[in-house]
């Protein structure tokens, strides 16, 4: 679409005024507000050309304009200024991070909860995705002489934390040697490895020498095939009462209806899982129930290795260039506090 730069003012100056008051913006608002150089005459004629070209709407009810769909991702395509997150904000954003993290699924909760905080919208945080995981090792913690701790930790996080009762006394050379047996043997396997070699003749000399393996391999596949479910967290649901369009009482309704189908958020946060920022905008999210909204997602990662994503839904008229920005800032430090955690 060929545009020139007088109108692209005119649009981002609209845009701007809008998601700042939610009130249709009429040509005395841009004069009055923005130092554009030109008079209230000559911006309503160029916002006539903006509505012909399908940038603006003008609602029934008002005189002033409102941007549309088409609008809104002309100005995130190409006009749009991404907003960092100051250095005041990114301190206190890793304040919150300072009490240290015991498993990663705490991890994706307490970072979707500050998102939510930050932002002023809903956050979605979708766990890390399990299908191609390895064993990375087993610990093992004893707890008395027959009790002990099994934490399960994989490429990409902590799986689980299980309590294995022995039926023979433990002693610590005992547990030395199986934690030693146990990493050799299935280190670095897949789930679809483990199930081969649980039936393998080496298996079966193992559990002769360990029979604790006998109760640790069915809980250690039992964990990793749960979590090849992918789970979406998200916080701050009730953010969208905040904005004016939804007082709408069917709009409300049916944006939690969505927040409580958790395949479609999942199904939704998937739609695009190459690297960098990706901005859905209303009917681009192809569900009815969110026509009114946009999604902003980008990816985290484990390495070179995205495992996924983090997103921010609100209404259209969100602060786009301050969504993008916090985004950007959550997922590389997301990454880095899940690469210091599995380096330890």
């Amino acid at each position: 679409m060929k545009i020139d730069d007088r109108k692209l003012a005119i649009l981002q100056a609209i845009i701007m005024d809008y998601i700042s008051t939610a009130q249709p913006v009429g040509s005395r608002t841009i004069s009055k507000k923005f130092d554009l150089g030109i008079s209230p005459a000559t911006i309503r004629n160029e916002m006539s050309d903006l509505e012909d070209m399908g940038l603006l709407e003008q609602p029934h009810t008002s005189a002033g304009r409102i941007p549309s769909q088409k609008g809104y991702r002309l100005y995130v395509d190409r006009i749009m200024r991404i907003k960092e997150l100051s250095p005041l904000e990114q301190e206190a954003v890793k304040r919150e991070y300072a009490g240290g993290i015991d498993e990663i699924d705490d991890l994706i909760k307490k970072t979707s909860k500050i998102m939510s905080q930050l932002t002023k919208y809903t956050s979605l945080v979708m766990s890390p995705q399990m299908d191609n995981c390895k064993l990375k090792h087993i610990h093992f913690v004893p707890i008395d002489s027959n009790n002990l701790v099994a934490v399960i930790v994989t490429d990409t996080g902590v799986v689980k934390n299980t309590t294995i009762k022995s039926a023979e006394k433990i002693t610590p050379d005992y547990l030395e040697n199986l934690t030693r047996a146990v990493n050799e043997e299935f280190g670095g396997m897949t789930i679809e490895k483990l199930n081969k070699n649980i039936t393998s003749e080496d298996y079966k000399r193992l559990v002769y020498r360990y029979q604790l393996l006998d109760t640790l391999m069915p809980m250690l596949l039992e964990s990793m095939e749960e979590k090849l479910c992918n789970t979406v967290y998200s916080d701050g649901v009730s953010n969208i009462f905040n904005f004016p369009e939804y007082s709408d009482i069917t709009k409300a309704r049916n944006f939690l209806a969505f927040m409580e189908e958790k395949d479609q958020l999942v199904k939704m946060i998937n739609m695009n899982m190459e690297n960098g920022i990706h901005i859905c905008i209303g009917s681009e999210l192809e569900n009815k129930n969110i026509e009114d909204c946009s999604l902003v997602t980008a990816t985290y990662k484990v390495g070179d290795k995205v495992i996924g994503k983090i997103g921010i839904i609100g209404p259209t008229r969100m602060e786009y260039g301050k969504v993008v920005g916090t985004l950007e800032f959550f997922r590389d430090y997301l990454s880095y506090l899940i690469d210091n955690y599995l380096s330890k």
